[in-house]
């Protein structure tokens, strides 16, 4: 890891056009700014992490999550069937 030291209004450059400036300073807080291109995502920490495992736990499907979507679809198809057969036949019924 690489430690700097930088005062209010210094700043840290990256790859040649990622920026960072020190805004702000106190006892228990640093304000930074970030200058970065728009296809270059910033995020802090917390919400980073956030996002990860919000990603990582909408790949975990279980079998039984398959077993019932398969089931709602399969019931979804029956009525519709089901509705499309009693409206055909009720139409050569009533001709």
């Amino acid at each position: 890891m690489l430690v700097l030291a930088r005062k209010v209004g210094e700043k840290i450059i990256l790859n040649d056009n990622i920026e960072i400036i020190v805004l702000d300073s106190n006892q228990n807080t640093v304000r930074i700014g970030v200058n970065a291109p728009k296809n270059v995502s910033v995020y802090r920490e917390e919400l980073y992490k956030e996002i990860k495992n919000a990603n990582i736990s909408s790949n975990d499907v279980s079998a039984n999550s398959l077993s019932e979507l398969h089931d709602l679809i399969k019931d979804r198809k029956n009525a519709f069937t089901t509705s499309n057969y009693e409206s055909l036949t009720n139409k050569l019924h009533r001709s």
